[in-house]
């Protein structure tokens, strides 16, 4: 479930704040810090697959942008318990891999997105 804190205060706007949680470490964190994950359909079992844009639609969970939390996350059936069925999470860990390799050399290259800022 999303929790949602408040900032602000004395009268002023309040601010909403969504949170999610790592399926990897089970830590709370705001939702821009996370990754999130959403099945894809697949044969036999529907397989896990990352949602870069966030715009997936269907069930998605959250992991931390480190390899840490989602090798944590596969050895602990996360993905499956979260999505509440039998889902192939066999490519996970190289498909995060392959994110961060892109990431890396985006940087690299200085290349920025649509909007003018760094990726």
């Amino acid at each position: 479930m999303a929790r949602i804190t408040r900032e602000g205060g004395d009268g002023a706007r309040m601010k909403l704040h969504q949170q999610r949680t790592c399926i990897g470490c089970r830590t709370v964190t705001g939702k821009n810090e996370l990754l999130r994950w959403v099945l894809k359909d697949g044969a036999p079992l529907r397989v896990v697959s990352l949602d870069l844009k966030g715009s997936a639609s269907g069930r998605g969970t959250w992991t931390h942008g480190t390899e840490k939390c989602v090798r944590q996350a596969v050895q602990r059936k996360a993905f499956a318990r979260t999505f509440r069925s039998a889902v192939d999470d066999s490519q996970v860990v190289q498909e995060f891999t392959a994110y961060e390799d892109q990431l890396a050399a985006r940087q690299q290259s200085g290349k920025h997105d649509e909007s003018g800022s760094e990726i």
